[in-house]
């Protein structure tokens, strides 16, 4: 029996030695913590960083098997040659996950009428139109690794809620991530599409201090109307600013199941008030789900 056991140990730990994974946004936060869990399992990690010096500092910290690539997941060229480098990387094996995690909350919190225009372009291309590329360009790698592509959504793209921008985005990746798993397994493609569906958690795309910076500037843009409205700064920003989660752990068990496991789930909704009351929220009517979303 214990020979048995530790045969099929091994031949597990040879698939998980064997396989690559492609992981976007690793200079800090979710895609920093994915990328040195899985690179302590030994599997073999392409983490892409935007900067130069996150780049630097995942890989002292990590082992030889993992790389880093600098890239701006906007970047047309940039994505073409990491495809290549990829390609080299991988060979035959081809590409087992690709993790669209890079992504960015806008700090639209406040009033829409202090929004600025290129922000709504900025947030949409980094958080709905990247990963679509960045899928798009990769299926023949992990069409050769029965490969996966999980996908970093939020509740924010489940229902609605006063993070504007944000939100949008995250509705536009779903409903992405829906679409084209039914087109590739009808197609024939062997790839799955995962989504993870956290709430709001402090990480560096999200710390306190910062969002009340931010929410802070967007008061002063605001109209009279808005400014009147809330009476005062600190009241509009108490208003503005949702309560932030501070166990990471929850979302990066997630992303570890919907890499590793044999039969992994369509959705992860990650953590229990978000599976037990904001899902059951977007089943009621919208007249009274927006009186209590409105509450928080």
């Amino acid at each position: 029996m214990l020979t048995t056991l530790g045969f099929l140990t091994s031949i597990l730990l040879l698939i998980i030695l064997l396989r690559y994974v492609l992981i976007t946004g690793c200079d800090t936060g979710f895609g920093n913590l994915l990328a040195k869990r899985l690179d302590n399992k030994g599997m073999n990690v392409i983490a892409t960083c935007l900067t130069e010096k996150g780049a630097k500092d995942l890989s002292l910290s990590s082992s030889n098997r993992l790389t880093t690539f600098i890239l701006n997941v906007t970047n047309d060229d940039e994505i073409e040659q990491l495809r290549e480098f990829v390609s080299q990387k991988v060979g035959e094996n081809g590409l087992y996950a690709l993790v669209n995690n890079a992504g960015i909350i806008g700090h639209n919190l406040g009033s829409p009428e202090t929004i600025l225009p290129h922000k709504v372009r900025e947030v949409l291309n980094v958080n709905a139109v990247a990963p679509a590329i960045m899928s798009f360009k990769f299926l023949h790698l992990l069409h050769m690794a029965n490969g996966r592509i999980i996908n970093m959504s939020s509740l924010a793209g489940r229902i609605q809620n006063k993070i504007l921008l944000y939100a949008m985005s995250k509705f536009c990746l779903s409903g992405l991530s829906s679409c084209l798993g039914l087109i590739l397994k009808t197609h024939g493609w062997n790839i799955s599409v995962h989504v993870i569906e956290p709430g709001m958690y402090r990480t560096s795309l999200l710390s306190a201090d910062d969002t009340r910076k931010r929410v802070f500037d967007s008061y002063d843009r605001a109209s009279k109307f808005t400014k009147d409205t809330f009476k005062t700064r600190e009241n509009y920003v108490e208003k503005s600013i949702h309560r932030l989660k501070s166990n990471t752990h929850e979302v990066i068990d997630a992303y570890e199941n919907a890499i590793l496991s044999i039969w992994p789930k369509n959705r992860y909704t990650v953590g229990l008030f978000e599976k037990y009351v904001i899902i059951p929220l977007t089943y009621l009517p919208t007249t009274i789900s927006d009186i209590l979303v409105a509450k928080d």
